[in-house]
């Protein structure tokens, strides 16, 4: 049974698995020979066609393609990642579909309460547009965002606990949701606060990760989370950050990708070696990358999982997983990481 978890939903879908990663498709091989970079292009385009607008006057995207829904958990890390894509190809249409998300959130700062918490990916996403060019009004919603989150969770250590609570049912993923918090953090300046939340997520590493009982989200988390440790003080944490990796290794498939060609775990997985330091680390991070450029869709997305069967006879089209290969793609882009 292939499965993918995001955020807090759950859904599952059945395929059979194909045995070589050389059984593909025809509608694959021009993923083969597209370079990096345009792949990435490609890949953010479709999640700039993907808006739509959403019910509170703004704009979302849907959990799944066409379904009618926007939900709020998934926007703000999809509009990361367009982010990303706009800082690795200087395309401002990608700029321009972040901010648009961005304004929305503007308007609704007020809205937040400790009992109606802002997801952390939104708190990022207005920093990072705070750090531009005329992104003063940015700056203040996101500082007022991480402000009702600390009215809620004081430190760090109070944070790990309470999104520990809310994963009660999926303890694997608290990595992935720290990891969150602490980009977010670290984005906003508030970096003893970021240092709480790595340093409790990874005392309590023994209760929550769980590489063979949940492999799919441990996978993710395992990504997740030695990235945002690297980019908050990879030196502090270089231990931590290497055992992570190094399970990594231990599961990537041989054709590079994770969880049974899961696109989920494997672009996370992809994510962090590519940044490794190691040159097996990198040598994994571009067999993932091969196996996730490989099976882009004809209209430029990304199924939750892809055995290189024709479409339809894929997964469905989960925005917020397309969104986590294009942050792959675009830290490949971005420093010239290229694949044969």
């Amino acid at each position: 049974m292939k499965k993918i978890s995001i955020s807090i939903l759950v859904l599952a879908l059945g395929s059979p698995m194909l045995s070589r990663a050389e059984e593909m498709a025809s509608q694959y091989k021009p993923n083969v020979e597209r370079k990096v970079c345009e792949s990435t292009r490609r890949a953010a385009d479709f999640l700039v066609m993907a808006q739509i607008p959403s019910k509170d006057g703004g704009v979302g995207w849907n959990w799944v393609l066409g379904d009618g829904s926007t939900p709020d958990n998934v926007a703000g890390l999809i509009a990361l990642s367009l982010l990303d894509a706009y800082a690795a190809t200087g395309e401002e249409k990608y700029l321009a579909t972040a901010r648009r998300y961005a304004d929305g959130l503007v308007e609704r700062v007020a809205r937040f309460s400790s009992e109606r918490l802002p997801f952390k990916a939104d708190v990022e996403l207005l920093a990072r547009l705070g750090g531009m060019p005329q992104g003063e009004r940015y700056a203040r919603a996101a500082r007022a965002l991480f402000e009702v989150l600390r009215s809620r969770s004081t430190d760090g250590m109070a944070e790990v606990q309470r999104i520990r609570l809310g994963r009660a049912s999926e303890p694997a993923l608290l990595g992935f949701d720290v990891a969150l918090a602490i980009r977010a953090a670290q984005a906003v300046g508030e970096r003893a606060y970021a240092y709480q939340l790595a340093d409790s997520v990874l005392a309590e590493k023994q209760g929550w990760y769980r590489s063979k009982e949940s492999a799919r989200f441990s996978q993710v988390s395992a990504g997740a989370l030695s990235l945002a440790l690297e980019r908050l003080d990879g030196g502090h944490y270089r231990k931590a950050i290497d055992r992570l990796r190094a399970d990594l290794l231990a599961a990537q498939q041989p054709n590079g990708a994770f969880s049974e060609n899961e696109t989920q775990p494997s672009a996370y997985a992809t994510l962090s070696l590519l940044a490794g330091l190691t040159e097996r680390e990198r040598r994994a991070g571009l067999a993932g990358l091969r196996w996730l450029k490989s099976t882009m869709l004809r209209a430029g997305g990304f199924a939750h999982y892809n055995d290189y069967m024709p479409e339809p006879f894929v997964g469905q089209v989960v925005s917020e997983v397309n969104a986590e290969v294009l942050f792959a793609l675009s830290l490949a882009c971005a420093t010239g990481q290229e694949v044969d």
